[in-house]
């Protein structure tokens, strides 16, 4: 599962994402993807394994629950969301509904958004238990590159997201980790995984980009920067957050 982005005129940026993450066990439906807008520049993900689709009816019967007058909802300033089919999470304190959003009309510094329903079965059907409608924010232009759920991370299953975008000739982009608890969504980590000067600079432009690998689940996980500027960094696991152990951070925007 895996979303591609590109914009016209600007240097790509490759990040190989979750390359070492496996199958992902927590999931139990998977969102179809259609035509991606492009919320940031061009960015070249590592194929993702796609998990078995569930019986067609419990996701319908989640998005149903979740989304009773369709697949929209709005910000908290009242913008239109439009919101993509689900992924249907078997989480171990139960069923998750975790769906992309996407912000209708957007403008640049809109970012997209990632919808959590914590659902309980309800006969043949579910009902929502708690909602989080901005569980994850990230990107730009009203949508973000890519959304994912592993297990690889965590004993609990963990969101995905990577988003970025353009400023005024500088390209940036970051990775977000969120877990599900059975609590609420809590954030593990935000990091920086790519950056380009190139649209703002004739000379001495600089690019680099991070790729996920060593994970060692629920204990800790390498990224891997190349370009002009190439090296490691090392996070690990304490309490309820990853945090950086050793090697440095990319920074620029």
């Amino acid at each position: 599962m895996a979303k591609r982005l590109s914009r016209g005129g600007l240097t790509a940026i490759g990040i190989g994402v979750l390359a070492a993450m496996g199958a992902f066990g927590w999931v139990v439906g998977s969102n179809v993807q259609g035509p991606t807008p492009a919320p940031s520049p061009s960015v070249s993900v590592a194929p993702v394994p796609t998990p078995s689709a569930p019986p067609v009816d419990a996701l319908a019967a989640a998005q149903a629950a979740a989304f009773p007058e369709g697949l929209t909802g709005q910000t908290d300033g009242g913008a239109r969301i439009d919101y993509r089919p689900g992924i249907l999470v078997e989480a171990p304190f139960g069923p998750v509904l975790v769906n992309e959003g996407r912000v209708r009309d957007a403008a640049h510094v809109d970012a997209g958004t990632v919808a959590v329903h914590y659902l309980r079965r309800d006969g043949s059907g579910f009902a929502v238990a708690r909602a989080f409608p901005e569980a994850v924010v990230s990107g730009s232009n009203g949508a973000m590159a890519e959304m994912a759920v592993s297990d690889k991370f965590s004993d609990l299953p963990v969101i995905y997201v990577q988003g970025g975008g353009t400023w005024q000739g500088y390209t940036c982009s970051w990775t977000t980790l969120t877990e599900l608890r059975p609590d609420g969504p809590a954030e593990l980590v935000r990091f920086m995984d790519g950056y380009s000067n190139e649209g703002a600079v004739e000379d001495g432009a600089e690019s680099s980009a991070g790729k996920i690998a060593d994970i060692v689940p629920g204990r800790a996980f390498t990224v891997r920067f190349t370009g002009t500027r190439a090296f490691t960094a090392n996070y690990v696991r304490r309490g309820g957050k990853y945090v950086l152990e050793s090697g440095e951070e990319l920074t620029g925007c």
